[in-house]
């Protein structure tokens, strides 16, 4: 007789979902890393154009000065956006760890509890091998004793 999981259906289900969760926290850390490359890329953008007004100094233009200014306002405004991305990716990285932590948590009680049924099936199994074992000696002895040859 072949061991047979009650639950193995359930198990099933629990390694999907505990998959489906990595899965989903590894695209959220992707997103998070890319708002980050995003961040780091217009803080760049911001000092090189801060570099430049300085080494441009008294050579520049008063509208060209305008522009550029305007121009570092606007990756100033992009840069609170990626901030606030980043944080938000952020957030949602922990969400997506914290739900990978319950499903491997949940995973692995069922299969903790698959494990335990298995060996107290293997138990059962050697037990009722060692009766018939036993009563196959008791037989021999009795065949033995009552009809010697």
């Amino acid at each position: 007789m072949a061991f047979t999981y009650t639950f193995q259906k359930i198990l099933n289900m629990k390694e999907k979902e505990k998959e489906q969760a990595q899965m989903d926290y590894s695209k959220s850390v992707q997103l998070l890393q890319k708002e980050q490359q995003r961040l780091v890329s217009l803080e760049k953008n911001k000092q090189e154009m801060e570099r430049r007004i300085m080494q441009q100094g008294k050579n520049i233009s008063l509208a060209e000065l305008k522009i550029n200014y305007e121009y570092i306002g606007h990756l100033q405004r992009l840069i609170i956006q990626a901030n606030e991305s980043k944080a938000q990716a952020e957030k949602e990285v922990e969400a997506k760890q914290f739900i990978l932590s319950e499903r491997a948590i949940e995973h692995k009680v069922w299969e903790k509890l698959k494990d335990h049924v298995f060996e107290r099936y293997k138990a059962e199994t050697r037990q009722a091998e060692q009766k018939e074992l036993d009563e196959m000696a008791v037989a021999r002895y009795y065949r033995q004793k009552v009809n010697p040859r």
